[in-house]
C-alpha cells in the first residue's frame, strides 16, 4: 500500500537529509498564558517521534503548531521545507492528522467517511479505490463498511480516524493521544497499523500518556510547563525509562495524605450482583452476570470497548434499571431503595461530572448540597476535599482553567465528599499523565484502607495490577474474576495483558 517497504534507515542516516520537521525557539501564547516557551527540536524523515508530558504541558499545542493549525507567537515551525506561518494550506495537504476528538462524522458510515476524506483531499477516483481496499484490509474494518461511525467501538473509531488521515498517503502522520480510551486489543491492532506505515519509511509524531508506547520511539521529547526538558532515544533515559520520565515530570511531589476518615465497617460485602442483565431492544448489553465486592476491596472491571462495563456501573449506581437480576450496594437493594443508595455511594464518571463554569469552591458546595450535607458539616468537608485533592489556593479558580490532573482530583474529592461506603470509578485516569495516575492511585489505596469499597473500570492493564481482584467482561458476559497474581498463574505465568488478550481472542 505504501509503495513498497523501504529498508528502515538509522537515525544517523535520517539526519543526513533535511528534517521532516524543524522547530526553532518556538513559543505560543494564549492571552497572558504561555503554553509553549522556546521549543527547539527536529524530527528526522522516517523517524518515530514521541511526546510525553503532564496535562497542560503543551503537547497538543505543539502538535497543532506542527500541523499549522496554530501559528507560533515567536520562533518558527518548518514542515517539509515549508514555513507554517506562510504555507499553512500546503502543510495541511501534506500531513495526516488524528486529533484526540477523532474528526469523524458520526452519522456517516465507514465507507462514507473514507469517501468524504478522499474527496476533500482530492484523491483521484482510481487511486482512492485501490487505497480504500488496502486501508480496509490494513485496519480490519472491511466487515463494517455500512456501520455509522458513531456505532463503532472506541478502538474501531480510532482505526477509522487513522485510515481517513492516510487516504491521501501523507509522508508524515501526526497523532494526539491515539490510544486514549482504547482497550488493549484495539491498542495492539492500532499499533500494528502504525508499525506497517512507519516501516515504509514514513514519519510518525505522536503524543501519548502510555510509557510503553513512548518506549517504542526512536526519540522521545519530554515537556513540562510548556518547556522541553529532554529529547533523546528511550534507552538514553536510563534502564527504567518510565521511572526516568516520571522523575523528570516531578514524580517526587508528595501526594497529600487523606485527612481522618470516619470508621467504616471492615468486613462483609459492599456489593452483591446476582444474575444481572440489561437489554436495549434486541441488544443485550449485560448478560446474566454475578459477582461480589468486599468492604475495603479494590475491584477492577476490565473489558474491550462496548463490553458492558459502563452499563454495569450505571445499574449498580441506580442510573439504569436492570432488565433482570438483583443489585445490593452498601446493604441496600438498589432497585427498591435508589434514593437511599445514592447517599451511600460515590460515582466518578469518565467525564468527571464537574461543572466547568463554576469555581472549585462552587463545585464542592453544589455536590455537598446534592448529598444533603448541612452547612456546618459541609464547611469541614470542604477543607477535607481541598486537602485531599491538593487544591489549596485554587478555591476561586474556574474548573475549566484547571489542568486535567487537578480536575481529576477535584472530581474524586466531590465523589467522596459525603464519605461513601462504596466508590464507583469509570475510567478515572483516561488521558492523564503517569505522574498524575500514580498520585491518583495512591489516593484510591488510602480510601480503600479506610474501608471504602472501590469498583473501577480501566483500559490500562498496569492499573488492574493495583486491584485486589479483577473481573474480565466481554459482550456483556463475565468471563473470570480473581486476583491479578492468581490470573497470571492460571494462564501460565504470563503478563496480565496477555491474560486479557487470550480471554478476548478465544471468544472471537
Amino acid at each position: 500500500m505504501w509503495r513498497g517497504k523501504a529498508d528502515t534507515p538509522t537515525l544517523a542516516q535520517r539526519s543526513a537529509v533535511a528534517p521532516a520537521i524543524e522547530i526553532r525557539s518556538a513559543s505560543r501564547q494564549f492571552g497572558k498564558r504561555l503554553a509553549l516557551e522556546g521549543i527547539t527540536l527536529e524530527v528526522q524523515r522516517g523517524e518515530r517521534f514521541g511526546i510525553v508530558g503532564a496535562d497542560g504541558s503543551g503537547k497538543t499545542t505543539l502538535l497543532q503548531m506542527i500541523c499549522a493549525i496554530l501559528d507560533p507567537s515567536k520562533g518558527s515551525v518548518v514542515v517539509a521545507g515549508l514555513d507554517s506561518a506562510h504555507n499553512a494550506a500546503s502543510i495541511h495537504a501534506s500531513l495526516g492528522y488524528v486529533p484526540q476528538s477523532y474528526s469523524l462524522y458520526g452519522d456517516l458510515t465507514v465507507a462514507e467517511n473514507l469517501a468524504f476524506f478522499s474527496s476533500i483531499r482530492k484523491v483521484p477516483a482510481t487511486a482512492f479505490a485501490m487505497r480504500r481496499e488496502a486501508l480496509l484490509r490494513f485496519s480490519g474494518l472491511g466487515p463494517f463498511l455500512d456501520r455509522p461511525a458513531k456505532s463503532l467501538s472506541g478502538g474501531m473509531q480510532k482505526k477509522l480516524a487513522v485510515c481517513c488521515s492516510l487516504v491521501h498517503e501523507p509522508d508524515t502522520l501526526i497523532l494526539d493521544e491515539p490510544t486514549l480510551g482504547v482497550d488493549p486489543i484495539s491498542r495492539r491492532e492500532l499499533w500494528t497499523m502504525l508499525a506497517e506505515f512507519h516501516a515504509s519509511g514514513k514519519t510518525i509524531v505522536f503524543a501519548t500518556s502510555y510509557m510503553d508506547e513512548a518506549a517504542r520511539c526512536d526519540r522521545v521529547a519530554v515537556l513540562a510547563g510548556g518547556r522541553l526538558l529532554a529529547c533523546q532515544p528511550p534507552e538514553r533515559y536510563g534502564p527504567d525509562f518510565e521511572a526516568a520520565v516520571k522523575e523528570l515530570l516531578g514524580a517526587g511531589a508528595e501526594t497529600p495524605e487523606l485527612p481522618a476518615l470516619p470508621s467504616l465497617e471492615a468486613s462483609g460485602e459492599a456489593i452483591r450482583v446476582t444474575a444481572l442483565s440489561r437489554r436495549f431492544g434486541n441488544f443485550t448489553a449485560v448478560d446474566d452476570i454475578s459477582f461480589s465486592v468486599a468492604r475495603g476491596e479494590i475491584f477492577g472491571l476490565l473489558g474491550p470497548n462496548g463490553s458492558g462495563k459502563s452499563t454495569t456501573i450505571k445499574m449498580l449506581t441506580g442510573i439504569l434499571p436492570p432488565s433482570e437480576g438483583r443489585v445490593e450496594v452498601a446493604g441496600l437493594d438498589v432497585a427498591a431503595r435508589p434514593a437511599a443508595v445514592k447517599g451511600r455511594i460515590g460515582y466518578m464518571s469518565q467525564r468527571f461530572s464537574l461543572y466547568t463554569d463554576l469555581t472549585v469552591d462552587e463545585n464542592i458546595e453544589f455536590f455537598g448540597s446534592a448529598y444533603g450535607l448541612m452547612t456546618a458539616v459541609l464547611a469541614d468537608r470542604r477543607a477535607w476535599v481541598l486537602q485531599l485533592a491538593g487544591l489549596g489556593g485554587y478555591e476561586r479558580k474556574l474548573v475549566k482553567a484547571l489542568s486535567g490532573a487537578l480536575r481529576q482530583r477535584l472530581a474524586l474529592g466531590c465523589a467522596v465528599l459525603h464519605h461513601p461506603a462504596v466508590l464507583f470509578l469509570d475510567e478515572p485516569t483516561s488521558g492523564v499523565d503517569p505522574v498524575a495516575r500514580d498520585a491518583f492511585w495512591r489516593l484510591i489505596a488510602q480510601l480503600s484502607r479506610a474501608g471504602t469499597a472501590v469498583l473501577v473500570t480501566t483500559h490500562y492493564i498496569r492499573e488492574a495490577e493495583r486491584c485486589d481482584r479483577v473481573a474480565f467482561i466481554d459482550r456483556g458476559r463475565l468471563l473470570v474474576a480473581d486476583s491479578p497474581a492468581a490470573l497470571r498463574n492460571r494462564f501460565g505465568n504470563v503478563e496480565l495483558e496477555d491474560v486479557f488478550i487470550k480471554l478476548m481472542t478465544e471468544r472471537k
